[in-house]
């Protein structure tokens, strides 16, 4: 089969299922509306964004701002009407229209740490709700994050999904960063989950910001948070399976806000705030890694041939003394929702503007979002949603770049930096000091501008009772140019170069599903579910590199005299499948799904075709017997397996080579990628087994879950005899990993009365892996990272002390295991706190522990003499060792008074390594507090309900780690793949710490 084949079927496939599912319009009956409020018990409030819905129907809207809703178009008769709300006990009333009737109902909901009739997205047309599957998901709603001061999804994940890692790459704003849901289960290929935007998938990838700035942006935060109604994680191959080949990572799924029947309601917020200074430095030092160059008697290294202080100045330095500036917060976001019988809406638009804390730094975004849905005939709905975001940003030099702020500031007189321009170093010469001039490092241009458009389009039609057919199509573009420019005259790089990289990604998606409901006599029912997918991704990436320009005009890639380097890499990548799925019941509270997904991709050789993976999943609400306890409200199991798969790289397959000089200035080619016809998808297996709990009247909640995943046919680089003509490895499908761990997710109701509202909610998760099969194999990944057999997926092997507090004795050295790269312990705990019902205290900690991070800040300058917890132990070094010589003793190499993990790092014989520097990566962040106040109603004048938010984020971190921060990752195409795919290597290299940022927002509704 070819591989364009298996699209070819899948296409055929889907036409098939799509002709055969939909059936003749059913006559349209005189309809009747549905009014009414939904409030919370006890306090009255108005709930906002509650489901309401008519069973067995596709008739259904949300709550305004008000609590109220309005059905339209509700035909004659007896139906079940429902309200759902995460966090709340959902309620069902019936009612009776007659023709052109308008009935009121009214629903008071009362919390619950468990909804299990919570609607959740699962890949099929259905409505599924949390009690029928058997795999874990977690939720994070628009009102979980109210008070919290988030702009984009990667801040409401951060610590509040149990097994999902986020970890921040740069403080920069505009900054991305990595998530991993689940830990690590490959050694070549990325761990990004798939990204969903209303049904239409979207880019999943970080991408890199240019060559100085050395960050990367995440697709996520082009996502306004004020348009986000809930977040959904659905984790590993055991609920993902319905989403085929590249979702064995997991996949987000972000549901944004729609409109509903009725008037217009406005919605807007205004934020403003600043980013101040954070973490820098060692603690103790008293020029925070010399970003206080303004304290110039504390300016120096220790000179390792007699011990003395070297002094340096910077003339350059800023009138305060210090580097750090403040940086401005704006942020405006205005959303009307609204509609009639026909059509409703929802609009949005917003700007920020977010300035870093040194100059030049800045980030600014602006877009749009609209989601229509109109109803063109009973039956029929389609929903448009499309949104828009441009975000331009300027970097400061980040991470290992010798233009970097923090490499040249960091390493005080031992930059690159050194000197300056006309006499201004003249006085510091004079004085017997080193001169440097670090602002300069301000003169490069770093910029990215990026667009991102997403639209979509979904038809959902119900043609009889029982039968959902739902087709969308979407299309995700993302366009991002990047610029490095050193001018002309740069201090370091007098000739100027400039640096111009484009990055393009286009997602086309295909996504038919059809599902059949039926019951069978008063216990039985039945949910059938098919369907097929067809996803198109287009990749390309140009890059042009140019030095040496003749005089001060703007650089560009005409004006350069020399071009030393220039790419063109375009690719496209085709997956496509089908499923089929069915759902059985039993008195509606057992529950067995049976599933299979089908696939093929344009990756995959020859010989493999179309890969099935099937899914088994059972869910048991045992609570609802009689026998249960009434204190013990909500008891659900569940156990899950499945099976998902990842696609090889686009090229892995194919045998390439690349042009070169051969003799005599002759063109010719030479081996670049081997190839592999017989390449085939990794194939994750995953089985997890939990269960839901609710007790004491909804004031605790439980969900605990256990998993093992699997991967087969692991794609591992194997490398040849050279003799074969080829010198690169070649991806073969040979490796077995195992990934398990638990996780945990506690909610708490600890006071609830007319006046007090405490609630506290934190998840705890424990992973671990192994390569248990690496065909014989020892992979370097990269920074002193291995992949070995019976070890962890990704673990630092160095040198190691081991004897690291023994005092006046040689290090112990030796060459082993350090531990993992990656957090394999994960904690948040939320907490909030509401008293008289208009004053709320919210505050979210996180802890990641269990792995390590190499501090290549620390390794860099204390190999240099300008770590400043090495100083004393420096000195003192040098004078031992210089009294030694004074005394005619040949000197051993063992320093009296000193331990011997200061003797391995501060070393002055020249003899350093990573490994003394891989430290452990343990942290507690306080991510964010936040005070909120609803304004009373005597003060709003036109507005219907108003807040004011005071916020800070990243206000403390508590941690033994000495480098920067232990979040950090430099972005280095040395190792990996633009710091995320493959990437099981990470380390912290002059990265610039994130920002603590103070905020206050003020919200309203008209």
């Amino acid at each position: 089969m070819s591989p364009r084949q298996p699209t070819r079927v899948a296409l055929a496939v889907l036409l098939a299922v799509v002709f055969g599912g939909v059936a003749a319009p059913a006559h349209a009956q005189q309809a009747g509306r549905v009014l009414g409020a939904v409030t919370a018990s006890g306090t009255g409030a108005p709930l906002v964004g509650v489901q309401v819905y008519i069973q067995g129907t596709d008739v259904g809207t949300i709550t305004n701002e008000q609590g109220q809703f309005l059905l339209l178009n509700v035909p004659a008769g007896t139906h079940t009407l429902r309200v759902e709300l995460i966090g709340y006990q959902s309620a069902s009333r019936e009612i009776t229209l007659t023709a052109g009737q308008s009935v009121t109902v009214d629903f008071a909901l009362s919390e619950t740490a468990v909804a299990l009739d919570e609607i959740v997205v699962t890949g099929t047309a259905a409505v599924a709700r949390r009690k029928e599957i058997g795999n874990s998901v977690a939720t994070v709603s628009a009102a979980d994050i109210e008070a919290a001061p988030v702009t984009n999804p990667q801040d409401i994940l951060a610590g509040r999904a149990a097994g999902v890692t986020f970890m921040q790459n740069s403080g920069q704003p505009g900054a991305g960063g990595t998530i991993r849901i689940r830990g690590t289960n490959t050694v070549s290929l990325d761990s990004e989950p798939l990204i969903y935007v209303d049904g239409i998938r979207i880019f999943n990838e970080p991408t890199r910001n240019g060559w100085g700035g050395r960050t990367l942006t995440s697709p996520l935060q082009d996502i306004n948070a004020e348009d986000i109604a809930r977040i959904e994680v659905i984790k590993g191959a055991a609920a993902t399976t319905l989403y085929g080949t590249e979702a064995a990572n997991g996949v987000i799924n972000i549901i944004t806000k729609k409109g509903f029947a009725g008037a217009p309601s406005w919605s807007a917020e205004i934020t403003t705030g600043v980013n101040a200074s954070g973490r820098w430095g060692p603690e103790g030092d008293p020029t925070n890694l010399f970003i206080n160059c303004g304290a110039v008697e504390n300016l120096y290294g220790i000179d390792f041939e007699d011990g003395s202080k070297v002094m340096f100045e910077d003339p350059t330095c800023p009138e305060d003394g210090d580097w750090i500036e403040k940086g401005v917060i704006q942020q405006m976001s205005l959303s009307v929702r609204g509609g009639s019988e026909a059509v409703t809406y929802f609009l949005s638009g917003h700007f920020g503007n977010n300035e870093g804390v040194l100059p030049t730094q800045y980030s600014k975004d602006g877009g749009m979002r609209a989601n229509v849905t109109f109803r063109p005939f009973d039956g029929l709905d389609v929903a448009v949603n499309t949104a828009y975001t441009r975000r331009n940003s300027r970097w400061a030099g980040d991470g290992n770049n010798s233009e970097g702020f923090l490499l040249n500031v960091g390493r005080g007189w031992r930059g690159y930096l050194k000197g300056g321009k006309g006499d201004e170093c003249d006085a510091i010469v004079a004085a017997d000091k080193v001169c440097v001039s670090n602002a300069y490092v301000f003169d490069q241009r770093l910029y990215t501008r990026s667009d991102h458009f997403t639209t979509g389009l979904t038809l959902t039609y119900a043609p009889i009772e029982g039968l959902t057919n739902r087709f969308s199509v979407g299309w995700d573009y993302l366009d991002m140019n990047n610029e490095t420019t050193l001018p002309f005259g740069f201090l370091g790089l007098e000739e100027g170069y400039f640096w111009d990289e484009d990055t393009r990604h286009t997602t086309l998606s295909l996504d038919y599903a059809g599902s059949y409901q039926n019951t069978f006599g008063s216990s039985i029912s039945s949910t059938f579910s098919w369907g097929g997918q067809i996803f198109r991704d287009y990749h390309r990436w140009t890059e042009m590199d140019v030095q040496r320009f003749a005089g001060r005009t703007q650089p560009t890639w005409e004006t350069g005299s020399e071009i030393t380097y220039i790419a063109d890499a375009p690719f496209y990548e085709t997956n496509a499948g089908f499923f089929f799925q069915e759902t059985v019941g039993w008195n509606d509270r057992l529950f067995v799904t049976a599933g299979l997904r089908v696939d093929g991709n344009s990756a995959f050789g020859e010989r493999f075709g179309l890969q099935p993976y099937p899914k088994l999943n059972m869910a048991y609400t045992i609570s609802e017997h009689d026998f249960w306890p009434e204190w013990w409200e909500t008891m659900k199991l569940r156990a899950a397996v499945g099976e998902s798969g990842k696609a090889p790289g686009p090229f892995d397959k194919i045998r390439s080579w690349s042009a070169v000089t051969g003799d005599e200035d002759q063109p010719g080619v030479t081996p670049q990628n081997i190839g592999n016809e017989d390449l085939g998808p990794e194939r994750i297996r995953e089985i997890e087994f939990g269960f839901d709990a609710s007790l004491f009247a909804g004031r605790l909640g439980i969900e605990a879950t256990a998993f093992e995943a699997r991967t087969f046919d692991a794609l591992i680089p194997v490398q040849y005899p050279p003799s074969e003509g080829f010198l690169a490895a070649r991806m073969e499908n040979v490796g077995e990993l195992v990934n398990r761990g638990v996780e945990f997710l506690l909610t708490a109701g600890l006071v609830r009365t007319d006046n007090i509202d405490w609630r506290i909610r934190s998840n705890v998760s424990f992973l671990e892996n192994e390569a248990v099969d690496l065909g014989g194999k020892e992979i370097y990944t990269g920074l002193n990272s291995y992949v070995k057999e019976g070890f962890p997926i990704g673990a630092y092997w160095n040198d190691k002390v081991m004897n690291p507090d023994a005092i006046g004795v040689a290090p112990d050295v030796q060459d082993t295991i350090i531990g993992p790269v990656y957090p394999t312990r994960l904690v948040g705990v939320g907490t909030t706190l509401t008293l008289m019902n208009n004053l709320t205290l919210d505050a979210l900690f996180e802890h990641q522990g269990g792995h390590y991070v190499q501090n290549y800040t620390g390794y860099q300058n204390a190999r240099r003499g300008v770590w400043y917890p090495c100083y004393d132990a420096q000195q003192e070094m040098v004078r031992q060792k210089l009294a030694a010589e004074e005394a005619g003793v040949d000197f051993d190499g063992v320093y009296d008074g000193l331990s011997a993990l200061t003797v391995a790092r501060c070393n002055i014989d020249g003899d350093h390594d990573e490994g003394f520097w891989t430290e452990k990566g343990d942290f507690i962040k306080l991510r964010h507090i936040s005070l909120s106040y609803e304004l009373p109603p005597s003060l709003l004048g036109f507005a219907n309900s108003a807040s004011l938010t005071l916020s800070a984020r990243n206000l403390f971190t508590w941690t033994d780690y000495t480098g920067t921060d232990p979040e950090n990752q430099d972005v280095s195409d040395q190792f990996g793949t633009l710091g995320n795919a493959g990437d099981l290597g990470r380390r912290d290299y002059y990265q610039i710490p994130a920002m603590r940022t103070f905020t206050a927002s003020l919200r309203f509704s008209f």
